[in-house]
């Protein structure tokens, strides 16, 4: 998988931790979500699979942590878990300082998200538009609108207006408050039954876990 890293250093930025992409200092609630109602009903938590135990996973669009662990402990938690309905998958959106994208790239997704998503489909192709984006290169306004119109059925002015009006700020307030609440404090945090596992790439932890929860 090609793996951009949008980590920058400087000033009040971002530093590469052993787990994860953290903040240098206590992780604070973004400025473009500062004032913003959180709304955890606005959108269901995308989900894969439907088995009894959730794995919650925390992450930030422009982490390169949270993007080798889609690519190299995702893949492994699906066949192992998610296939065989031992457990439900779901994403959360926790944006650190990893990038000046991070709140831009959650916010199309979640247009994508709700563009497509039906009943029996919460998550619509919200998982296919987050692993188009984790491998672009533009990821400007147009850059995200136009990675929709390629690889779903979303058409490009749906993102956009969502980013310019910021249409799912109140979702990503609700999901980085719930986060907090639960000591998320870096990217990727994965906790399985509401307990965090302690190495979120360490997939053998995290299916161990899953079926002790059973």
């Amino acid at each position: 998988m090609h793996r951009r890293s949008f980590l920058t250093v400087a000033g009040t930025g971002a530093t590469l931790s052993l787990a994860g992409c953290t903040a240098l200092f206590e992780a604070s609630l973004p400025d473009e979500l500062e004032g913003v109602d959180p709304d955890p009903d606005q959108l269901p938590a995308p989900s894969i699979g439907t088995g009894p135990v959730p794995i919650d996973v925390y992450e930030d669009f422009a982490c390169p942590h949270c993007h080798e662990f889609q690519a190299d402990v995702f893949p492994d938690i699906e066949a192992r878990l998610l296939e065989p309905d031992e457990a439900t998958y779901r994403h959360n959106d926790f944006p650190l300082p990893a990038g000046d994208r991070s709140i831009a790239m959650a916010n199309a997704a979640r247009a994508v998200q709700a563009e497509t998503r039906t009943d029996d489909d919460p998550a619509g192709e919200f998982f296919t538009y987050k692993a188009a984006v984790i491998e672009a290169d533009d990821l400007s306004d147009d850059g995200l609108a136009a990675i929709a119109a390629d690889e779903t059925d979303v058409e490009e002015p749906v993102v956009r207006d969502a980013l310019d009006e910021g249409t799912y700020y109140p979702t990503l307030a609700a999901d980085w408050q719930r986060g907090d609440e639960n000591g998320v404090t870096e990217t990727p945090t994965v906790l399985v039954d509401g307990e965090e596992v302690d190495d979120p790439f360490d997939a053998d932890a995290i299916v161990e876990r899953v079926r002790d929860a059973a």
